[in-house]
């Protein structure tokens, strides 16, 4: 029979228990009140998983943390697997004699172990163990059967009454997400708002956001909740080769336990900086199209439950909604932009129209006045002579073109048109002690628009010039190559600037603090009106080289 005084702390054990609706603190509870009530070294409470067929450690004491995490059992392996099999409590006195036993602590000598029974069905296993043989008795093992007969049901409404409160925590999270769709549609305040609620509502210590890229084959992060610049600057993870890019491949969640022991994982060193331990990816679907992941990790080890992986992927699916519908402002933003640039070339196009008629008078007169000067040096007057007719051609093609006529293809030489462009600009060449390269090999003559074909040359010769300043060197190389001739020039300046490479080529970008930014717009116009290609290579302060290729045509 069991003793009074131990039923009454039995009890008394029992309320406490009962005071509480928290799980993991029932669990703490109930696994204090065994190691108490049988004075056990060490002990332990497993549950089982029954999507794995698995008894976890949810709470111990006196075993270290590894100890902890690594111990796993199956149903009927060892003792406690037997137990849990079985459904029946179990005394060893001596675990060196029973072959059951799994060693995991050298200095154990006696064990007890009773199921946790709800509803007839194992829900898992409490341990207690001793350094001394014979520890428990018959009794010991009918006050811990009480107790576990009574934890069971306690555990069962602890976690019913959690499953009600991450309930509760999810519709207020899905609301707010909902308050962000409707309040904003500026992109990073949703991104922003998505990984606070994720750490808020996980109880995590960092949350990340990421972003396939336009390519879809690298995951971006575009938000951090609670990780700092270590984590927000990590560099971009390649679909097919990270663990995370599971989540993209497979569109389903990704848990691990343990980042810092798992190989897959890419930033070990910064896990381990960073405090990062288990992590739960989930991805973000719009329409059965994946655009993303949302990451959390814990502090210390900690399972994900189904309920909270639901409730992340649940937060993950009004989160792609979110950034789907403030992705497409911006673009509709984007697109009204860029109709106000192209109203703005409308009008730069007739202010032109006028300035062209206002140039072609005057210059008339400029040509008429210089056939009557003597200018002694003849080179110069040929160049001047061959400009002033340029100049007319221009212009009068111009104002063919804007009143719906086409400038017309002739057979010329690009290498005498590189000759005639860089002709102009050795005065600026000199002024600014610049070095100029030539190697120009025979080419073949091929049908352009000439005028056009000087306009994209001189575009980039000037391009040069402002790229180096003073005292740089410049190189104009052409040749023939498989049915093109391709013109290189290539400067020592100062490079082009990563934030404007991929829209160099779109009217009014510009880093110069003069000029309206249409050099490159011009040069890639002309570019694709002679079916041709333009390539750039660039590093900053070692300079930039353009690459021009145009197909070698006949004339018609």
């Amino acid at each position: 029979m069991v003793e009074n005084s131990r039923l009454t702390e039995l009890y008394n054990l029992s309320r406490v228990i009962s005071s509480t609706l928290e799980p993991q603190e029932v669990l703490n509870l109930i696994i204090d009140a065994a190691v108490k009530i049988t004075k056990a070294t060490t002990g332990s409470l497993m549950l089982v998983d029954r999507d794995s067929g698995i008894l976890n450690i949810e709470v111990a004491r006196g075993f270290s943390p590894r100890v902890v995490s690594d111990t796993k059992l199956k149903i009927g392996e060892g003792i406690t697997g037997w137990v849990a099999k079985e459904g029946k409590p179990v005394l060893v006195p001596d675990v060196a004699r029973d072959e059951r036993y799994i060693k995991i602590d050298k200095d154990v000598k006696s064990e007890l172990a009773v199921p946790l029974i709800l509803e007839d069905e194992v829900i898992g296993v409490v341990n207690v163990d001793s350094t001394k043989a014979s520890a428990f008795t018959q009794e010991d093992m009918e006050l811990i059967f009480t107790l576990a007969s009574q934890s069971a049901k306690i555990i069962q409404n602890a976690k019913l009454y959690e499953t009600l409160k991450w309930r509760v925590e999810e519709l207020s999270a899905l609301f707010d997400i909902g308050k962000v769709i409707a309040g904003t549609l500026n992109l990073e305040k949703v991104l922003e708002t998505i990984v606070e609620k994720a750490s808020h509502l996980m109880n995590t210590k960092v949350s990340s956001l990421m972003l396939l890229n336009s390519a879809g084959d690298e995951l971006v992060i575009k938000a951090v909740h609670g990780g700092g610049m270590d984590y927000t600057l990590k560099p971009n993870l390649k679909v097919n080769e990270s663990l995370i890019g599971q989540v993209v491949r497979t569109k389903k969640p990704l848990m691990i336990l343990d980042v810092r022991k798992e190989k897959g994982y890419r930033h070990l060193d910064l896990a381990k900086k960073v405090g990062l331990c288990s992590l739960l990816s989930v991805p973000m679907m719009v329409k059965e199209r994946i655009i993303g992941v949302i990451n959390t990790y814990t502090a210390a080890q900690h399972r994900f439950t189904s309920a909270e992986i639901q409730l992340l992927s649940s937060l993950a699916d009004q989160s792609a909604i979110a950034i789907e519908n403030a992705m497409l402002y911006e673009q509709m933003i984007g697109l009204e932009e860029r109709i106000r640039e192209t109203e703005k070339l409308g009008v730069l196009g007739e202010m032109a129209i006028e300035v062209a008629h206002e140039i072609r008078n005057p210059l008339t007169i400029v040509k008429m006045l210089f056939h009557s000067l003597s200018i002694p040096d003849k080179k110069d007057a040929t160049i001047i002579e061959n400009e002033l007719d340029r100049m007319n051609r221009i212009v009068t093609q111009f104002l063919d073109y804007a009143r719906g006529g086409k400038p017309e293809r002739q057979k010329i030489d690009i290498n005498q048109v590189l000759e005639n462009t860089l002709l102009l600009i050795e005065h600026r060449l000199s002024q600014q002690r610049m070095k100029l390269k030539k190697t120009l090999l025979p080419l073949p003559s091929t049908s352009c628009y000439p005028e056009k074909t000087a306009q994209l040359f001189l575009n980039l010769f000037l391009n040069a010039i402002d790229a180096m300043e003073y005292e740089g060197e410049m190189e104009v190389s052409s040749e023939a190559i498989g049915g093109f001739i391709q013109v290189k020039i290539k400067d020592s300046g100062s490079g082009i600037a990563e934030s404007i490479k991929e829209r160099m080529f779109q009217p009014f970008v510009t880093t110069k603090a003069k000029g309206l930014g249409l050099g490159l717009a011009i040069v890639h116009r002309v570019v694709e009106e002679h079916r041709g290609s333009i390539e750039v290579e660039s590093a900053p302060d070692i300079g930039t080289t353009f690459t021009v290729r145009l197909p070698i045509e006949v004339a018609q």
